[in-house]
């Protein structure tokens, strides 16, 4: 086995799910002065010391930074920083409008300066703005991993990866992932009278606002531009002393409004919210004022800052910014994105009875049926069981006695519930959802919180799909809760996942943090992914064999420990690449960390097909030998016994290796087309599950079908043992190139 061969080349996408956390992307140009800022923290030998570093650079550059835009107004300021960093450009984050908005809000008001709005320029700061919320990102990050470094917990590392991750990266799901799930979570009866009771509006109130102030915003910026355009074309021709004052001051006062002082032009209010959305102004001022944080000087900005990068971020629950008049700018995301179902739960906890309704009846039923819908798409087979109940054993040590001729099933087992079980071919999948969200303090780096959190989704959902995989591969079957034994004898591969509603970031991917710090299990622990993520692999997914592969390389070979990513479509596009392998001697090393492979990606799902002009993005598929592709869809359209096994050992193999097995079945096809008779051979391959063998026979159209499968099976019985083959195929080919039999032994 190795890395694959064959390489496509990858077209470069702006990414759009999420920004670069601090505008890594182009950092070179600073490396010198982030050494220097990591120097900062050296010599720091307690948590209280580097966080007074941090502290004492915050108050440096707050204090420049404040100075700079005094008289300017706010909305005029955020909308210039919103201009600058969600442009295409590589470098742009949306961490370093939050930072400068912090800043802002502890003013008195929007604009208490005497100055006239029209002198002021603060377009003219927005670069140096920047430069400084963007050291003071980077000195946030320093004092993560520099706190890290000073704890001697397993999970202390991971802890601030996940802040990092919270803290830098926006727009987590695809829109048509999340629209589809917040849908089936938020918009049906039980939901929207809890919604109303506690926050005053439903789901569709908060979609319809969302809408009301994207189309608002884009209606003015396509008036100003028509309208810029317009005097230009006038004027086409026009020598610049020519043109009549009045379009002169037509054009001025446009294009101050659309790139100098825009905060006018930024600001909604609820009443036109409410015109737009078709909803009344009172349920618009309450959806906005839910995502909006005001004008406070009693809270310093250096404590603004400060507290965001070290505490809880405000600007992941609210984006908006009030002025208190009714009228709002937004900041760095749209309302409601990566953050309804926190301001929903947070105002449930204040009635145990609801919470628990709604935590059993929804939030964990739409957790295991997303789960299920997703891997039915991506295996084209529905759960054999879904939301069942089975014994497991009362003790560790009792699992072997639950099996099929088991007399004293309450005596040694007990009664618990499964999520979802497929059974495709011969291989059993068990999946466990979580519904239960991380804790705030948990995402701001706690690092015992966290450990608890863990413990309570990943711990407790990874447990539970490990003991119904062992009881399986144990007992080949399960006693289902209503006392039937369910047969399981011909499984011969269990896999599990474990699926959160949550997104969790680095702390799925790094599955070898996890099993250091016992969270989960040392040997074949389960997948984990959020249900966005793997809706998202259902989107694009082709062939079950490929899922399968994937499960095998992230929960049981070297890569598993090697690889982590801050996102896991990270690892799945670098799977699909072909490049999610280590060598075992390797896999010892440094641990690889896996960047930005989403672009493709980005642009396939992020594709709306709105115009009918567009054309579809392609799909992001495997990286393998075209031919060997064909073969493996024969072979999975044949359905026979043994196929998805077979896709997923011929799909590990790397390029060269699948081009051997091509070549053998070119050669033995050429010499059966030559003499007309039958043709076979045997390739064996070792690899980190198993050794599966190939046989491959060629029956020509003089040759008898059915004896050519008898003789190569005979060949494969005899021959398997010998080379000590755990699995064997056998392919029985035409001459022509068509699979005309399937064996599996």
């Amino acid at each position: 086995m190795g890395r694959r061969c064959k390489r496509r080349k990858r077209k470069r996408i702006r990414q759009s799910r999420a920004m670069d956390p601090l505008g890594r992307q182009r950092a070179g140009s600073r490396g010198d002065e982030q050494f220097r800022d990591m120097g900062l923290f050296t010599g720091c030998e307690s948590v209280e010391g580097v966080r007074a570093v941090l502290r004492e650079q915050i108050e440096h550059e707050v204090e420049a930074m404040a100075a700079l835009v005094e008289d300017a107004d706010a909305f005029d300021v955020i909308e210039l920083m919103r201009l600058r960093e969600l442009s295409p450009a590589l470098d742009s984050s949306a961490l370093l409008i939050e930072i400068v908005t912090a800043i802002l809000l502890s003013r008195p008001s929007r604009k208490p300066h005497d100055r006239p709005r029209e002198d002021t320029r603060p377009h003219e700061h927005i670069e140096e703005l920047r430069r400084r919320a963007q050291h003071i990102a980077f000195l946030a990050q320093f004092r993560q991993l520099a706190e890290a470094s000073l704890s001697e917990d397993p999970l202390a590392k991971l802890a601030a990866e996940y802040q990092g991750a919270v803290m830098g990266i926006r727009n987590l799901q695809y829109k048509k992932i999340r629209d589809s799930h917040e849908t089936r979570l938020f918009d049906n009866d039980r939901v929207a009278l809890l919604m109303q009771k506690y926050l005053g509006y439903t789901y569709p109130d908060v979609v319809a606002t969302r809408l009301a102030m994207s189309s608002l915003s884009a209606q003015r910026m396509t008036q100003l531009r028509d309208g810029t355009t317009e005097v230009m074309l006038r004027n086409a021709g026009v020598s610049p002393g020519e043109v009549p004052a009045e379009d002169v001051e037509e054009f001025m006062t446009q294009m101050i409004s659309l790139m100098f002082l825009p905060g006018d032009r930024a600001t909604i209010s609820a009443d036109e919210v409410a015109t737009t959305a078709g909803i009344t102004a009172e349920t618009a001022s309450a959806v906005l004022m839910s995502y909006a944080q005001t004008f406070d000087s009693s809270v310093s900005a250096a404590d603004r800052v400060y507290n965001m990068l070290v505490g809880s971020n405000p600007f992941l629950i609210t984006p908006l910014v009030s002025d208190g008049q009714g009228n709002f700018v937004a900041t760095s995301n749209d309302i409601g994105l990566d953050s309804l179902r926190r301001i929903f739960e947070k105002a449930l906890t204040s009635n145990t009875k609801d919470f628990t309704a709604f935590d059993k009846k929804t939030r964990q039923a739409m957790s295991e049926r997303t789960a299920l819908d997703a891997l039915h798409g991506i295996l084209d087979a529905a759960p054999a069981q879904s939301g069942f109940s089975y014994y497991a054993p009362k003790e560790p040590a009792s699992v072997a006695l639950l099996n099929s001729r088991c007399t004293n099933l309450n005596g040694l087992g007990k009664q618990v519930e499964g999520d979802g079980l497929f059974i495709v071919d011969d291989v059993a999948i068990v999946v466990e959802a979580k519904g239960k969200s991380m804790a705030d303090q948990s995402r701001r780096g706690d690092v015992r919180r966290l450990t608890r959190d863990l413990k309570a989704t990943v711990g407790d959902a990874c447990d539970q799909a490990r003991r119904l995989q062992e009881l399986i591969e144990t007992n080949h079957g399960i006693w289902l809760g209503d006392q039937t034994w369910l047969d399981l004898s011909r499984i011969r591969e269990v896999r599990s996942i474990t699926a959160l509603l949550d997104d969790v970031g680095p702390l799925g991917t790094a599955i070898g943090e996890l099993q250091r710090a016992g969270i989960v299990s040392a040997t074949k622990p389960p997948w984990i992914t959020s249900l966005h993520d793997l809706a998202t692999i259902a989107a694009i997914s082709i062939r079950p064999a490929e899922f399968l592969l994937y499960l095998r390389l992230r929960t049981d070979s070297p890569a598993t420990k090697h690889f982590w990513a801050l996102d896991e479509l990270d690892l799945y596009m670098f799977f699909l690449q072909g490049d999610l392998y280590v060598e075992p001697e390797e896999a010892t090393a440094a641990i690889g960390m896996v960047g930005d492979h989403c672009s493709e990606l980005n642009a396939f799902m992020d594709h709306d097909g709105a115009d009918g002009t567009t054309p579809v993005p392609t799909k992001p598929s495997f990286n393998a030998v075209p031919a060997m592709l064909d073969l493996l869809d024969q072979i999975t359209d044949l359905g026979k016994p043994g196929w998805l096994r077979c896709g997923a050992d011929l799909l590990s193999l790397s390029g060269d290796t699948q081009q051997q097995v091509l070549d053998a079945i070119t050669e033995l096809t050429a010499r059966a087309v030559a003499d007309g008779d039958y043709h076979d051979c045997v390739l064996s391959f070792k690899g980190f599950w198993g050794r599966p063998a190939v046989f491959v026979a060629i029956c020509p159209e003089t040759v008898d079908l059915v004896g050519a499968e008898r003789r190569l099976l005979a060949y494969a019985r005899a021959k398997s043992g010998q080379i000590k083959a755990d699995r064997s195929y056998g392919l029985v080919l035409d001459a022509h190139g068509n699979l005309r039999r399937f064996i599996y032994i």
